[in-house]
Formats: structure tokens, sequence, C-alpha cells
């Protein structure tokens, strides 16, 4: 998809962090832009910002974990912008972490519900309306940790190796059935966002948090390897060019391509696998 200029992307968790950046790099590209988040504060902030840089931008409250939210938004920003040419399905949390037979049950649920099926719903409202109309890419944000695991995080792995095979599954059939319809799973490493703060949005439902507080060892780790990650722009310029290219595996850089190698060697090879590093 060369042109992109008067087209419309739809992303979901698009208030802040990847989501935003994405949004803010389209949007310069000349497209039109439909948000969702489950934030609503963040979400309107998005949109006012957008359409002051004269972005035509709508948003919506979405919790992608919900079918019946992620069809209600592919419906409303049909009926705004009268199509959507790039679907991000993008929304997802850190999930809950620590040892993996120590992780509850609720931790294993929030975060397949939304790094999951929050794909899955998105690729079900949108990929048929994209077919229909003969032109369309899908960008599903996996992470590096799902083509190289790393320890303490069995949940958000298992949800990002998810991601990237469902991708892929996806290119597969559209290359088949609809070779007019592109792909691309976008596997960041650690980025400069609110990932460590995922537990802002920890559904009541599910009872108590089991998420790690900003201020506990783990939390704290894990704020400052975000801290220290990249901005979300860098990945959103390669997002736009790999949507351009019809490029699937979108990485950050040589060190992410090299830790998805030593992966491959370990499965070849037979070897144990080693500790997730760049």
């Amino acid at each position: 998809m060369q042109e992109l200029e008067g087209k419309v992307v739809a992303i979901t968790g698009g208030a802040s962090g990847i989501g935003r950046a994405l949004a803010d790099a389209f949007g310069a590209a000349g497209m039109k832009v439909a948000l969702a988040d489950v934030e609503t504060g963040p979400l309107d902030q998005a949109v006012d910002e957008l359409i002051a840089a004269d972005v035509d931008a709508a948003g919506w409250e979405c919790d992608v974990s919900d079918a019946a939210q992620v069809d209600a938004f592919a419906s409303a920003a049909f009926d705004r912008f009268g199509t959507a040419h790039v679907v991000c399905n993008n929304a997802g949390v850190g999930g809950a972490g620590g040892l993996t037979w120590d992780v509850p049950l609720a931790g294993w649920e929030w975060t397949i519900g939304v790094n999951v099926m929050g794909v899955v719903h998105g690729i079900r409202a949108f990929v048929p309306r994209l077919v229909e109309q003969g032109d369309g890419h899908v960008v599903n944000t996996a992470s590096l940790a799902g083509l190289k695991a790393a320890p303490f995080m069995a949940a958000y792995n298992a949800t990002k190796h998810a991601v990237v095979a469902i991708s892929e599954s996806l290119a597969h059939e559209c290359a088949m059935t609809a070779p007019s319809v592109g792909v691309s799973v976008l596997c960041p490493a650690f980025i400069r966002t609110r990932f460590a703060e995922s537990g802002r949005n920890w559904p009541e439902r599910l009872g108590a948090n089991p998420s790690p507080s900003a201020d506990s060892p783990a939390g704290g780790m894990m704020r400052q390897l975000v801290e220290n990650g990249l901005d979300p722009a860098v990945y959103a310029a390669r997002v736009v060019d790999a949507v351009r290219t019809n490029r699937f595996f979108v990485l950050s850089d040589d060190a992410h391509a090299s830790a998805t190698q030593r992966r491959l060697d370990e499965i070849v090879e037979g070897t144990q696998p080693g500790f997730f590093t760049l």
C-alpha cells in the first residue's frame, strides 16, 4: 500500500505508547485516524491533539477483550470514515508476572483476554471488510518476547507467541484468498511506554490485581528496562514503512534480529534455551 494519503487507519490501544505513536505517524502520512482505547481521558486528549495537528481523527472507548466492543468500534469507524484501510490490533498489557506456577488464573485470563483475544476480535471485526473492499493491511502488535521467551513472564510470552502465530496464519490465508490484504507483525523489545503500569487497567471483575506494584523490586526493574528502551516513534516509522512495502516481521534493529537468530539456532541444534538478552 504505497499511497496512504486520504486513507483510514484504525488503531486499538491508540491513546498512548505505541498506539499513539502509530496515530501520529499515520496521521503525518495523511491518513484519517480512528482510535480505540480503554482509557477515556488519554483517548480524548489524543484525539484533540491529532485534530490540532490537522489530522481527521475520532476516538471510541473500547475494551478489546470484549468482542462486542471491538465490533462496535469497527462499525463506528466505518460509519464515521466510510472505510478502513490499515488496521492496527495494538492494544496490549504486560500481564501478570512471576513464577509460571504462581501466576493466578485471573492473571492468565486478563493477559490472554487482552493480548490474544483482542487481536482475534480485531481480525474478525475488520478483515472481512478489508477482503470485501479488496484493499487493506493488518498490523498486529506482538513482542520480541513472542520470538524468544523471557523468565517470569510466561503469560505475556505465551500471548505474544500466539500473536506471531496468528499473524503468520493470517498472512498465508490472505496471500491465498485475498492477496490485496497485507499483514505485518510488530515485535518490539523494551520501549518507552506505560507497559510497566499495565495493572492500572486491571478489570475489577477479576478480583485482586496480581500485577507487581511500581514500587516492588519486580516493578522497579521493569520500569527501568522500559525507561531505557526505544522511543515508540522508532517503531511507528518502521510500521508505516512495513505497510508501504508489505513487510511481515517488523523488528527494531540488528540486535533484536540477532536475538531471534539465537532462538532459531537453539531450535535447530536442540540446545537449552539461553537467557533473554539483546
